[in-house]
């Protein structure tokens, strides 16, 4: 066999062999971005006029103070980790028809606590 080609056959193998742990580290990164992306939370969009029983005048004079409140108590009581995961869970509800139940996430938790303070939250 020709000692070049030899060579090249040793170099083709160890480039293979080196390969497959980049793939691996390129697909879990991927995996992690979306779950960081997928995590991001927005402000709940609540109607300042709302009127409900805990919030009988309707005035959003405490709105900031409630909300940093319960993001803290939410922060408090949930992970991060479990928390994206929970979201990719509902995005992939889809699968099995919407039959299995939503999980909530730390916004649903964070609209309830508002809710629970008196605010009408709109984007539940």
């Amino acid at each position: 066999m020709n000692k070049y080609l030899k060579i090249h056959i040793e170099k083709a193998t160890v480039y293979k062999k080196n390969v497959y742990p980049i793939k691996i580290i390129i697909a879990l990164s991927l995996v992690g971005a979306l779950l960081i992306l997928a995590s991001c939370s927005s402000t709940p969009i609540v109607d300042s006029r709302g009127k409900s029983s805990a919030n009988l005048k309707g005035d959003m004079n405490r709105y900031h103070d409630d909300l940093f409140t319960c993001k803290d108590l939410v922060k408090d009581q949930t992970n991060m980790f479990w928390n994206g995961s929970k979201i990719v869970y509902n995005m992939l509800r889809f699968k099995v028809l919407w039959l299995s139940p939503k999980a909530q996430t730390n916004q649903d938790l964070i609209n309830n606590c508002l809710e629970g303070r008196g605010y009408s939250v709109l984007n539940k």
